[in-house]
């Protein structure tokens, strides 16, 4: 079984723009993203699909040094740059990574992938609904749908967010949602969109004893 694991990110976000290749515990913050991936158990590729924007370069400078397959399309259209990759990079199934989410679970994505190996699922989540913070999402999508669904999405927002349309047509999909044993603060938002995120979440962190999987535990009968 093939299993990618799709990152996408941009230089030009409006709120912090270059913040994935930003300093986050004195690395840069992709690092954080890739080094969670490659704890887990189950890839067969890590793909960084990003834009043919020039300001892009510096990421398709990261892809290579770090070894990264790369894929590069639309800045705006997301779910284009996700089709580039399962052209270029075919798979069973693949995982949605935001390059700015450092906290992913690793258990979590390999209990998404011992589901989907049981029952392949089109979608495999914990966001429908969400039990676990932001910034710890994790979408496993059967690439074959992905692809045979990709041009009824047209409406730009579900273009950017790509699983966005399979939860507003949640009645045509298979879906099957993974929920945290234990009540979350939902105010918890462990996702970097603006650099106070990047300085809250470092001082967040230094408070905790434990290892950030053992905080958010998985409810494996779900």
């Amino acid at each position: 079984m093939n299993i990618n694991y799709i990152i996408q990110c941009r230089m030009t976000s409006e709120r912090f723009p270059g913040k994935v290749l930003a300093p986050f515990l004195k690395k840069p913050l992709l690092d954080h993203v890739v080094q969670q991936i490659k704890k887990t158990n189950v890839y067969s590729s890590i793909i960084l699909a990003t834009s043919t924007d020039n300001t892009d370069n510096p990421l398709a400078s990261y892809a290579k040094n770090l070894g990264l397959k790369l894929v590069r399309g639309s800045l705006d259209d997301v779910v284009e740059r996700y089709a580039l990759a399962l052209d270029s990079y075919s798979c069973d199934a693949f995982f949605r990574v935001c390059g700015d989410s450092p906290l992913l679970l690793p258990n979590l994505f390999d209990h998404a992938v011992s589901i989907y190996k049981n029952k392949p699922y089109d979608i495999i989540t914990n966001i429908f609904p969400r039990t676990y913070p932001v910034g710890m999402s994790v979408e496993l999508i059967k690439s074959e749908i992905f692809l045979k669904t990709e041009k009824n999405i047209i409406y730009k927002d579900e273009r950017e967010h790509i699983s966005k349309h399979f939860y507003n047509n949640f009645k045509n999909f298979q879906i099957h949602n993974i929920e945290c044993d234990l009540p979350v603060d939902q105010n918890l938002k462990l996702a970097i969109d603006e650099y106070s995120d990047l300085k809250r979440i470092e001082s967040w962190l230094s408070t905790k004893k434990d290892k950030i999987e053992n905080l958010f535990p998985i409810k494996f009968n779900k």
